[in-house]
């Protein structure tokens, strides 16, 4: 009678401990995003309003600084697993504030990443919006554009990002395990295809920071977007025609040019 009654106690409440344990997770990785807007919002008033800079450099170099640097890429394994990227002030922006790698890293997230076959330690889990303080040449991957770059408005001041996008535009986000790549999040603004991946871990869904410093948890409709399937997730161009996730993102991520 004793060992039925555990049994049945142990049926009732193992189901409510697991979802205990991933709401755990899901407030980490919130206050996770909530540290990394809380940086970038600091850099913004250290610096004029301006936000910090974006983009692609490889390998990682002291020339050029960005939020920080490194990308899970097929050609580079030396960025793979490159913790002075994003905690040395020589190549890190975020690298004044920010100490430790574990802040980049969703709890929830695979222990490894692979590229190539291969697998690397996961040392980080977010990216930021592309069109949010890019700087050098533009990735040409995600078009259209024209002689003077993206036909979108990559904001480089934080006031032009409350003005242009009132209902806030996104910084941070999820990504997925096996999209994340650059230290961006890439988006196609023209075409229903995904540079990158969202990531779903959290019951479907992601936590996405903005330019206001809050964090959300947005669960995903479609799918293509929690359960993705890529021959290639670092092609960086797969359909998903009539997918409302991304109509959702790209309300958050930049505006027209002109």
């Amino acid at each position: 009678m004793v060992i039925a009654v555990i049994a049945i106690l142990a049926a009732l409440l193992l189901p409510a401990l697991a979802k205990a344990k991933m709401q755990a997770k899901r407030i980490q990785c919130i206050n996770n995003q909530k540290q990394l807007a809380t940086t970038w919002m600091l850099y913004v008033a250290d610096n004029n309003d301006k936000v910090a800079a974006n983009g692609l450099q490889s390998p990682p170099s002291t020339a050029v600084k960005f939020w920080i640097q490194g990308a899970f890429t097929p050609t580079n394994p030396t960025e793979r697993t490159n913790f002075r990227s994003m905690l040395d002030p020589n190549y890190a922006q975020f690298a004044d504030y920010i100490k430790t790698t574990k802040v980049y890293v969703c709890p929830t997230d695979t222990p490894e990443v692979v590229v190539s076959g291969v697998k690397y330690p996961r040392i980080r889990s977010y990216s930021l919006n592309v069109y949010v303080g890019w700087t050098g040449a533009w990735d040409d991957r995600m078009r259209p554009f024209d002689a003077r770059g993206p036909l979108y408005k990559i904001f480089k001041k934080h006031s032009e990002m409350i003005s242009r996008i009132p209902g806030g535009t996104f910084l941070f986000l999820d990504v997925n395990p096996n999209s994340i790549c650059w230290p961006y999040f890439g988006m196609q603004m023209s075409s229903d295809s995904f540079f990158n991946f969202p990531g779903s871990s959290h019951n479907r869904a992601a936590n996405v920071a903005f330019s206001d410093g809050h964090v959300d948890t947005h669960r995903w409709a479609d799918p293509r977007t929690y359960n993705p399937s890529s021959p290639d997730f670092h092609h960086h161009s797969d359909a998903s025609s009539g997918n409302k996730d991304l109509v959702w993102l790209r309300e958050r991520t930049t505006v027209p040019r002109f």
